[in-house]
């Protein structure tokens, strides 16, 4: 064995000792035993005839040490709140029906003309342009209901909405 193993191994039993004497030391009752002393030495020395009753001193010690704790903290106090990892609670359901909303249009404004059969728009639906004149469906999810020198109106088909797209670039 050489010098470095015995001296982990002191280490070790040093560590292991001094762990069991943390867990076997009760320091309520080392508190205890301080404020008995502590009022022993406050209180003046019984005469001569007189015994001391050590058991009455510990008691009213110990009622003193009680009424001086501090009472359990309020609810209120943010320190004090129950704490609990559960999810919260869904939302109560609404007793009122959400009407349903039509999508955000998906065109975007290029340009107008206004040729022989009339006024026409030109819009940008992702990568693809179209012509669109008033009356006519795209896609058979928009119909063009008119065409203002400063919009272009719309209907979404499924539900009947009406939307409007402003002729100015954002």
């Amino acid at each position: 064995m050489t010098r470095r193993h015995v001296l982990l191994a002191a280490a070790l039993l040093a560590t292991l000792a001094a762990s069991w004497w943390a867990v076997n030391e009760d320091s309520g009752e080392v508190a205890v035993v301080q404020l008995v002393e502590r009022a022993a030495r406050s209180q003046p020395a019984p005469g001569p005839g007189a015994s001391a009753d050590v058991s009455t001193s510990v008691g009213g010690t110990l009622a003193r040490l009680d009424a001086e704790r501090a009472p359990w903290p309020e609810l209120s106090d943010p320190l004090a709140r129950i704490v609990s990892f559960a999810p919260p609670p869904p939302p109560p359901a609404s007793s009122v029906p959400v009407e349903p909303q039509a999508p955000p249009l998906p065109f975007r404004y290029v340009g107008a003309i206004d040729d022989a059969q009339g006024k026409a728009v030109f819009l940008l639906e992702g990568t693809q342009v179209r012509v669109a004149r008033p009356g006519e469906e795209i896609a058979g999810r928009y119909r063009v209901e008119r065409i203002t020198p400063s919009a272009v109106e719309f209907t979404y088909l499924p539900l009947k909405k009406m939307q409007i797209l402003n002729r100015q670039n954002p």
